[in-house]
């Protein structure tokens, strides 16, 4: 059953979508957003969705090599490539109606969670993310050396990082602390509340064991999960500049790296469903720096959600696939 805090975040992120997108259409000429559309290379824009294929297939990838890390052979054969890639697929699909860009990372821990156990799928996911936010800042770092208005930029990546670093601090001292606590207390809570803090740090304490143990792969391993994070970073530049050429702008692809890169850390954040409002927003804001008509931003904009939000769809087919193996286990189970 969801929450009424759920309900009530759910409710701020499509107010907050509401009222960008709302302040967007009003700031925009959408005859020439339209007219620049249609005078788009059909050419590029295939060559777009089929960035986007090659793109998510890095990131499906690197997250099978993080779940074979913690699983036996038999498990293996369980969380194939396929699978895996039919459980991101349809993470793609509910990131369409869930908040920020990462929203469908929990119906991934869920699906992948009935085969290896929840720590183990929450602990992949999230260094999934992890690693992609490293290389996130890799890139910046890159840029900025290289490129002088790239250092503009790369602050607020930073700030993020260290954002995500504290929490993470905060986290791993409540941890410690619970410990200490239980160590002093009656080893069997007498609560609900005490109970459902038990169990939550249990978890924790599995999810931070199992990241921990990455460390054990060897360095091969760890320079393909960087490589393959930063080509997924890459890749979504990629598909940026197909789309902006084929609306006949050509931008420097550091400069379209780092932007792609700046937007990509804001659109993670939960204040709006599926990124809408704010992802055009930065856009505008970030391309029209380098000259862009804000037409054409927001042109190119809409067609990587449009090109996005296609693939996705396959991750609907994939959902009621699974809801009905689900279903068929059931009733096998009862006959």
């Amino acid at each position: 059953m969801v929450s009424k805090l759920d309900i009530k975040g759910l409710i701020i992120r499509i107010v907050g979508s509401t009222i960008l997108i709302y302040w967007i259409l009003n700031k925009i000429e959408w005859s020439k957003v339209t007219a620049v559309a249609k005078e788009g290379s059909s050419f590029y824009f295939i060559a777009a969705f089929i960035a986007i294929q090659i793109t998510v297939f890095a990131s499906i990838l690197k997250w099978k090599m993080l779940v074979n890390s913690s699983l036996n052979q038999d498990q293996k054969r369980d969380a194939s490539l396929v699978k895996l890639g039919r459980f991101y697929y349809i993470g793609l699909f509910f990131n369409n109606f869930l908040p920020g860009s990462v929203g469908g990372d929990v119906v991934r821990v869920f699906y992948l969670g009935r085969i290896t156990g929840i720590p183990i799928a929450t602990a992949s996911v999230a260094f999934e993310r992890i690693t992609s936010g490293a290389a996130l800042v890799a890139i910046a770092i890159f840029s900025s050396i290289f490129l002088k208005s790239a250092r503009t930029y790369l602050w607020p990546i930073l700030l993020v990082l260290a954002a995500i670093l504290l929490c993470s601090y905060l986290i791993s001292i409540w941890i410690k602390r619970r410990k200490n606590i239980t160590n002093i207390q009656s080893s069997i809570p007498t609560t609900r509340i005490s109970r459902w803090l038990m169990k939550l740090k249990s978890e924790l304490e599995k999810i931070v064991a199992i990241a921990w143990n990455y460390r054990k792969e060897n360095k091969k391993w760890l320079l393909y999960i960087g490589i393959l994070s930063i080509l997924f970073q890459v890749g979504l530049a990629w598909i940026n500049d197909l789309l902006f050429l084929s609306l006949g702008i050509d931008i420097p692809f550091l400069e379209l790296l780092m932007i792609i890169t700046l937007i990509s850390v804001i659109t993670m954040l939960p204040i709006s469903v599926n990124g809408l409002g704010v992802r055009e927003g930065c856009y505008v804001l970030f391309f029209k720096e380098l000259g862009v008509p804000v037409e054409i931003a927001v042109t190119v904009s809409l067609l990587f959600f449009i090109l996005v939000s296609i693939s996705s769809l396959a991750g609907g087919v994939f959902w009621m696939l699974e809801r009905g193996g689900k279903g068929e286990i059931i009733r096998k189970s009862v006959d």
